[in-house]
């Protein structure tokens, strides 16, 4: 018999003993569904004929759903004036309906035992209540449920969250709920306390706060097992009309509560927008490159620094090596692999060396070429220029020019070949030591975008072996990346050239795959082995915890999926979701979560150094919309890196007289880009 509960006797407790009770749902365990009235959706489709259509299947769901939450109100009521029933009143409550064969008996059964299946431990509640244990303390259960203790409690035992000994008082049983305040009265009469002998915790602030705080007891508000704000958001308040809406936000929680030490840790910054929106695209992205690699007989993924990080640590929690493809983390850049590409049978790597939206003073071109400060003081004596004058900035035309001029000299060029051809040996040297020059089926993984990457490292495996072609995955892709040709076969996880996500590419590399290492700058030769030489890191160290929270948050979603097919399945079934909640937050992000970025720092220029770190977004002013509008109504293409990066995080910081007209300009924008792809 379970101590505590309502049919056994318990005995009255030292008058200095201090009891722990627990609230049971979103408190010790929680559903794989963001609400309870999702569960009954799902179960009208188990409980479907299996003749019936996909569509029938969700009518039928819809309908037994509804007449679920209906019958639970009419007992409810029936009961009065006690102030709960139990699932068999309500079941006795349910209209029947043409299709539904089974017996109350028999739907009682199956629901209970999708009840089970959904359930899951959270684990620092749990741990917290043995280590009461391991201390003496008398733990007990509170729950305000329709599930009678003879039900409840078994199952809770079967989940190692009750012990031989522990109380379990719920609602049904007592008739009376912790929402009125007057169950727990009725745990103080039962178990012999006064309330100060009492330590209750609960997630909901009503029931489990402040209706205990009345009765006199000690309450302490567990807050991570409610949904956050992002999750309700994706949850919605209307019924489900699909199990995505519930499935989403239920993974989001159970990865949050996984991630957490002691139950009364304190939230993240940032955490429910990586656990709700950016965990989920990750992993979904990652998910399809081994799907698709297995399809494809590659052997081996190199998942390249910086952005590959957290892509790499996902494809390691999603699967084994075993299972292949074997997974490699490459540490590569535009930086380390521009300068080795550099040859003068090669074309391509011009254009990279004059981006516009870059600083571009002749001291810039030609340390992108990979010249340090004594090759650059021999050119800059050969054409006749001072220190102020090398350091100018230079508007496109000019900047073109100056590399016209610097190729045609065979002297300049010359310094500029022998350059690339030492730093290029060593790259090859590390490249060899990592397999891509082994004969094996490899490919890239990365973030994306113009495949400019791609295309250095053929240029680079081309001067060995002009039979080495580069493959990759990636993302998204911009609508002007090169072509097959010029950098391989690149497959993108948004097929679409030209998506949204391929031109916010600047949130998506310093909000969704930042890495715990700085950018890798080159190689060079440790003994015998080729190692990477890292820059300076330039962010600051809450970038740096952010970006270590988002990998252990992604990793641990990955987990939770792999450990269960029927999860799997259901994260794939849902693929369409989650690209569509991480564009809504692209979009339309929330002002809080802005204000966080706004402390991230964005470096457009590859050399990545410090005088170039702009801030990721930033309130806007009058100024600014001036700017935006000339930029909107021309096709000039800015060579100034703007301080905002990210616009729609800047329209979430600025006054209403801002945001609308540049909403109005974001707009045009992503009018104009749609035509952009009708006309492909």
């Amino acid at each position: 018999m379970l101590a505590g509960s309502d049919s056994a006797c318990v005995p009255a407790q030292s008058a200095h003993e201090i009891v722990y009770s627990f609230d049971v749902f979103d408190t010790c365990i929680s559903r794989n569904w963001a609400h309870p009235r999702d569960l009954f959706f799902a179960l009208g489709l188990k409980l479907a004929p299996p003749q019936f259509t996909d569509n029938r299947a969700r009518e039928f769901a819809r309908k037994f759903q509804a007449r679920r939450i209906r019958a639970e109100k009419r007992a409810y009521r029936a009961a009065r004036p006690d102030e709960c029933a139990d699932i068999h009143e309500i079941y006795r409550k349910f209209d029947f309906f043409p299709g539904l064969d089974s017996g109350i008996a028999d739907l009682i059964t199956t629901e209970l035992e999708f009840e089970e299946k959904s359930l899951y431990t959270i684990a620092p509640v749990v741990s917290h209540i043995e280590e009461l244990r391991k201390a003496g303390h008398r733990i007990i259960f509170v729950s305000d449920m329709y599930l009678p203790a003879d039900l409840l409690g078994p199952l809770l035992q079967r989940l190692g969250v009750m012990r031989e000994g522990d109380g379990l008082y719920v609602s049904c049983d007592a008739r009376l709920t912790k929402h009125s305040g007057n169950l727990y009265r009725h745990v103080l009469q039962r178990e012999g306390l006064r309330p100060e002998q009492l330590i209750h915790t609960g997630d909901n602030p009503w029931a489990d706060v402040r209706k205990a705080r009345e009765a006199g007891v000690t309450a302490r508000h567990f807050s991570h097992g409610p949904l956050t704000s992002h999750e309700t958001a994706i949850a919605g308040h209307r019924l489900p009309r699909s199990t995505g809406s519930s499935f989403l936000p239920a993974l989001s929680r159970r990865t949050r509560l996984a991630l957490r030490q002691h139950s009364e840790e304190d939230r993240e910054p940032l955490e429910e927008l990586v656990c709700s929106t950016i965990a989920p695209f990750l992993v979904a992205y990652v998910d399809w490159v081994l799907e698709d690699a297995r399809r494809r007989g590659i052997g081996r993924l190199y998942f390249v620094a910086r952005d590959g990080e957290v892509l790499y640590r996902i494809a390691k929690a999603l699967g084994s090596d075993d299972q292949g493809p074997e997974m490699r983390y490459l540490y590569g850049s535009r930086r380390a692999w521009l300068s080795p590409s550099i040859r003068p049978d090669a074309h391509g790597w011009e254009r990279l060396l004059l981006t516009p939206g870059q600083s571009n003073s002749r001291r810039d071109i030609l340390a992108r070429a990979g010249l340090d400060e004594n090759a650059q003081s021999v050119i800059a004596s050969m054409f006749g220029c001072d220190q102020a004058l090398w350091g100018s900035p230079l508007d496109l035309n000019e900047a073109t020019a100056f590399l016209q001029q610097v190729l045609a000299s065979p002297t300049a060029a010359g310094i500029i070949y022998q350059a690339a051809g030492d730093q290029r040996e060593i790259a090859l040297s590390y490249l060899s030591q990592e397999g891509l020059l082994d004969g094996a089926k490899w490919a890239l993984v990365d973030a994306g975008w113009s495949l400019n990457c791609q295309a250095a490292l053929h240029r680079i495996l081309a001067a060995r072996d002009p039979s080495l072609v580069p493959r990759g995955y990636y993302l998204a892709l911009t609508r002007d990346h090169l072509s097959e040709e010029e950098a391989g076969p690149a497959l993108a996880f948004i097929p679409e050239p030209g998506s949204f996500f391929s031109r916010r590419r600047v949130i998506i590399e310093h909000c969704f795959t930042p890495a715990s290492h700085a950018t890798t700058r080159g190689y060079a030769m440790d003994g015998t082995a080729a190692v990477p030489v890292f820059g300076s890191e330039l962010r600051q160290n809450n970038e740096l915890a952010y970006a270590q929270r988002l990998q252990k948050a992604a990793s641990e979603m990955a987990r939770l999926i792999t450990r269960d097919s029927a999860m799997l399945a259901k994260f794939r079934l849902h693929r369409s979701d989650i690209l569509a909640n991480a564009q809504r937050f692209l979009r339309d992000p929330r002002r809080r979560d802005a204000l966080e970025m706004a402390s991230f720092g964005t470096v457009a220029d590859l050399r990545h150094e410090s005088a170039f770190v702009q801030p990721l977004c930033r309130p806007l002013g009058l100024r600014d919309v001036a700017a935006i509008v000339g930029m909107t109504v021309s096709r000039r293409r800015n060579f100034q890196t703007p301080s905002y990066m990210w616009l729609e995080g800047s329209c979430a910081l600025s006054p209403p007289y801002v945001r609308a007209p540049i909403r109005a300009m974001l707009a045009i924008d992503s009018l104009r880009s749609r035509l952009g792809n009708l006309r492909q």
